[in-house]
């Protein structure tokens, strides 16, 4: 694909969510890119 825009949905409140959330969701968007680009 020549563009692509994907989003996580993470819900926001006192400890939500967590580093690890934000960690795996960086990574699932991360990997998610990459595989565009190929």
């Amino acid at each position: 694909c020549d563009f692509a825009k994907w989003r996580c949905v993470l819900k926001i409140s006192d400890g939500c969510p967590s580093a690890l959330a934000i960690a795996e969701n960086a990574n699932v968007l991360a990997r998610y890119a990459s595989i565009c680009q190929q």
